[in-house]
């Protein structure tokens, strides 16, 4: 019963937690230029619907100039939101290979963490913080229903990022970290646990100069 009590009342506390968060997030494609590779910028909660967004982009960035697998940023800025959608957009993430990053001033937490350990390269000049996943309250679903819901989480969130590489110590530190606290990490940290990796990217992929019929180049 007490055990039943408690759960009553961290599920109360993470739904009031979750008023905090920011109203919505943001999918936004940035073209590159000069020097910088084109970006994905995330900005804000992350919601379901940024699953379609984030696939729509990107595409997009694959087949711009410049673009492609390997040759695109995912620069994140967010408090966190639905893990579900973090994970299967870090998914998405990691199969084309782009890198992720969480710019100077910007903060990267919670459900935030998956997209950034996706990354095939990550830089951090911001700050990551991290705690364990809230389930919000809606009023109908029993408290031993949303502990089974917690420890499935749980049980992925770990299979996630021992996918991504990362190491599960850092899952661990989620876990001991009450959803109403954040958990700041240091620098040591996060190359500690893998959340900072530095990949050259692949080689630009450079088109073949079309050749006249008698084989030498055209134009020349």
């Amino acid at each position: 019963m007490q055990g039943l009590r408690t759960w009553r009342a961290t599920i109360l506390l993470l739904a009031a937690g979750a008023c905090a968060l920011p109203a919505g997030s943001r999918v936004i494609f940035k073209a590159g230029a000069g020097n910088r590779p084109p970006q994905i910028l995330v900005k804000g909660e992350l919601v379901q619907a940024d699953v379609e967004s984030f696939t729509t982009t990107a595409q997009t960035a694959l087949t711009t100039p410049g673009g492609g697998a390997g040759h695109v940023n995912v620069v994140i800025d967010s408090r966190g939101g639905n893990i579900w959608a973090a994970m299967t957009i870090g998914r998405i993430i990691r199969k084309n290979a782009f890198m992720t990053r969480v710019e100077r001033g910007a903060s990267c937490v919670s459900a935030c963490v998956y997209l950034l350990a996706a990354g095939e390269g990550r830089y951090v000049g911001g700050r990551v913080g991290i705690h364990r996943p809230y389930i919000p309250n809606d009023g109908v679903t029993s408290a031993r229903a949303k502990k089974a819901q917690y420890e499935g989480i749980n049980m992925q969130s770990r299979q996630y990022l021992e996918e991504m590489g990362v190491s599960a110590a850092l899952h661990d530190q989620m876990m001991q970290t009450s959803p109403d606290r954040v958990t700041w990490l240091s620098e040591q940290e996060m190359a500690t646990y893998g959340l900072t990796k530095t990949v050259a990217p692949p080689p630009r992929t450079v088109p073949a100069e079309p050749h006249s019929r008698n084989g030498t180049p055209s134009g020349h």
